[in-house]
């Protein structure tokens, strides 16, 4: 994840929520077209959670960062692009908001205090440094009820199921991908400059951003240190 600095709401999702009676469930398919391309632009056509390239609205959902609520079931700032997960594949291969489903989350992308507790290791893995407790209660799909103990750390692993295969590769990969971008540079002052150009390039919440562009950025800045 990386922190996501929220625009401002699509038009048609404004003149929507003003109508009577007015439902998430019910909107309008080009409401729900508009918003979808919003959420994407906006977060650089990248799943906000696991952060793979979303490359088409027909492969997003939409997120409710807090659960769903007649008060804030409108609220742009609630409203999240996220992917598939997996969804029609094993159960326990299911990531994002398919694996998170209706429970909370003590960690947000749209937390700037949050993201930079984030890091990596050079195999893909991703953690927060934050393992604060939080309790947590909630209803599933089926009526069931659940409540426990959670921490940042524990929702990425146990609720978000980011050591699920495919995102860990995803970083991986991007991640090696960087390295050998950066292998050429061997001297101090020529790894440095390329360095801080990239930093200049990735930190940048552009339109398109590279898929699983947050291990790179963690991985730019440990370089920077070292030098």
């Amino acid at each position: 994840m990386i922190y996501i600095q929220k625009k401002s709401e699509p038009d048609l999702l404004l003149e929507y929520r003003y109508q009577e009676n007015a439902r998430f469930d019910n909107m309008d398919a080009i409401v729900k077209k508009q918003l979808r391309e919003s959420l994407l632009k906006e977060q650089g056509y990248l799943c906000v959670y696991c952060m793979k390239r979303i490359g088409d609205t027909k492969d997003v959902k939409i997120e409710h960062l807090e659960a769903r609520t007649p008060e804030n079931e409108l609220q742009y700032p609630n409203l999240l692009a996220v992917c598939m997960g997996g969804e029609k594949g094993p159960v326990k291969a299911r990531t994002c908001d398919t694996k998170k489903g209706n429970r909370p989350i003590f960690i947000s992308p749209l937390s700037k205090s949050d993201m930079q507790r984030i890091y990596y290791n050079n195999s893909g893995e991703i953690h927060s440094s934050d393992t604060t407790k939080y309790k947590f209660e909630f209803q599933d799909s089926n009526g069931r009820y659940h409540s426990g103990y959670t921490s940042p750390e524990r929702d990425i692993h146990e609720c978000l199921n980011y050591e699920n295969g495919a995102p860990m590769i995803g970083r991986k990969t991007a991640l090696r991908k960087f390295q050998k971008l950066l292998h050429p540079y061997k001297d101090k002052k020529s790894k440095r400059a390329f360095l801080e150009k990239m930093k200049r390039t990735y930190s940048v919440q552009s339109e398109y951003m590279e898929p699983y562009v947050g291990i790179i950025r963690w991985y730019i800045d440990k370089k920077l240190s070292q030098l």
